[in-house]
């Protein structure tokens, strides 16, 4: 064993202890069973030395704590005591005796105590030099480092003196540097990357709540909330921006308006008097105009609205998106043939009613009438499946029968228990009811190969067609004599060509 500055000296001038005591039961008894009756603090060959029984039985021995130790050496000196054949016992300080056999230091220090190699004794040192360690908290660690680069150190100087890595050492200065993150590490016991993320935050409570919330749940949770609440502030700091720069140009922010809203419109469903677009360049600024900004899926929005825009002599576009401007005389005509037609619609479906109930009354129906009937339900047209669906309404009405009540049987099937000879009539009278329920004034316009069907076997059956039913078959009348249309475009949608 090689014992380099062996330095003796006397820690205190108590007598002697007494024999150790059978039990430790006050502090009397504790100090009468401390070695102190000389120490002597010695370099010892950490690969001579022998390592007693420890009640630490897993012994790490980290990269770091060796990079350390081969840098710097053992500062702390280990605790030990010679035993009868004079070879250094190690009680306390086995990691730092082989991190300096990893890391090739030729010498450890050692205090030197008297032996005293009571099993009992042995356990209460080892536990009490252990248990009683306390680290540096993560605030002392950052001020610390914080400090060391104030007196010239560099941070990759700083990783290699203390054996820690680079960014380690970065984000402790950027936390010692940052007193809401340092307030964050001390108050919340995060990371010195978390409290750095919480610090941006420490004017948004909701924000610090989430995200003290997910660090508890691992870094993973952690990165994603991190990631969400920076999102949120970078959107809120653009609309923020974005407010200011249309404001600076002295120009008035409004709450988005509902869709409903009619007086105050987007500037796509507005037009100039002549017809011309609303656009950024053109109306930014004008008469009424106001701006709206919302956050969707797509990003941040903005939206340019006109308040009440017949004020100012705008135009609302038709329900096609085409301009609202004066009508030619070819729309104007199209428009009175619309309003003409529309109008003898209503006014053939009464008669038309009358007639099918007057028809399904006779004793006899016409021989193609089963065929037609049987036709409309296996192929499922008009709207046979929604009459069905209703309880044949349209059907009981034609009939003259009472309308279905709920619990109650179908008027039509008693009508049939009732007059077994009319089961056709009941058939047919379903079938024209579908019919019926899946024509309306539109059909003149655009008729289907079921309306055409239905309107021929009327005609076939001996009612008369009207003309606009006519137009059903193909049949072009002469143009209808109306009332004159107005020269401004109608801004109402219900009767509006593209319907």
């Amino acid at each position: 064993m090689t014992t380099i500055d062996t330095i003796q000296f006397v820690a205190d001038e108590t007598p002697e202890s007494p024999e150790v005591k059978e039990t430790l039961t006050d502090d009397e008894q504790s100090h009468e069973d401390t070695p102190l009756d000389g120490i002597q603090i010695v370099q010892v060959d950490p690969t001579t030395v022998k390592i007693e029984t420890n009640v630490r039985t897993q012994v790490a021995v980290g990269q770091e704590f060796v990079r350390s130790i081969k840098r710097h050496g053992v500062l702390v000196p280990v605790l030990a005591y010679r035993d009868e054949d004079g070879i250094v016992v190690v009680r306390d300080g086995q990691r730092r005796v082989l991190a300096a056999i990893q890391a090739d230091r030729r010498t450890v220090p050692a205090y030197l105590v008297a032996q005293r190699d009571e099993e009992r004794l042995r356990i209460i040192q080892q536990m009490v030099t252990n248990a009683h360690r306390e680290g540096l908290t993560d605030t002392e660690e950052a001020n610390a480092m914080h400090a060391l680069t104030l007196e010239g150190l560099t941070p990759t100087m700083i990783a290699k003196e203390l054996a820690v890595k680079p960014a380690r050492v970065k984000v402790a200065v950027a936390v010692a540097e940052n007193e809401k993150a340092k307030d964050a590490v001390a108050k919340y016991e995060v990371t010195f990357e978390e409290a750095l993320v919480i610090a941006e935050f420490e004017d948004d409570p909701e924000a610090v709540k989430a995200l003290r919330r997910a660090a508890e749940f691992g870094a993973g949770d952690f990165a994603h909330e991190a990631q969400r609440q920076q999102d949120k502030k970078a959107t809120r700091e653009a609309l923020t921006a974005l407010i200011a720069e249309y404001e600076a140009k002295d120009l008035h922010q409004i709450a988005w308006p509902a869709y409903d809203d009619k007086d105050t419109r987007p500037f796509s469903d507005l037009t100039l008097a002549d017809g011309t677009a609303l656009t950024e360049e053109n109306y930014i600024g004008s008469n009424g105009y106001r701006f709206a900004v919302r956050e969707t899926w797509r990003g941040i929005e903005v939206g340019h609205f006109v308040t009440d825009w017949k004020q100012w002599g705008l135009k609302k576009r038709k329900a096609d998106g085409t301009a609202n401007t004066p009508w030619t005389d070819e729309q104007k005509a199209e428009r009175k043939e619309l309003i003409a037609n529309n109008k003898a619609w209503d006014s053939a479906e009464k008669v038309r009613h009358a007639w099918l109930a007057t028809f399904l009354s006779r004793k006899s129906l016409p021989k193609d009438a089963a065929t037609f009937a049987t036709l409309t339900v296996v192929d499922g047209a008009g709207a046979i499946g929604k009459q069905v669906t209703d309880h044949h309404p349209v059907a009981n009405e034609l009939l003259g029968l009472s309308k279905y009540e709920w619990g109650k049987p179908n008027p039509l099937a008693t009508h049939i228990e009732h007059q077994p000879s009319r089961v056709g009539h009941v058939l047919l009278a379903i079938a024209v009811a579908a019919h019926e329920a899946s024509i309306d004034k539109h059909t003149w316009r655009n008729p289907s190969k079921d309306a055409t069907r239905y309107f021929t076997a009327l005609a076939a059956w001996g009612y008369t067609l009207s003309d606009v039913e006519q137009i059903v078959l193909g049949v072009k009348v002469a143009e209808p004599v109306g009332d004159e249309v107005s020269d401004v475009g109608n801004e109402s949608d219900e009767d509006d060509l593209a319907a």
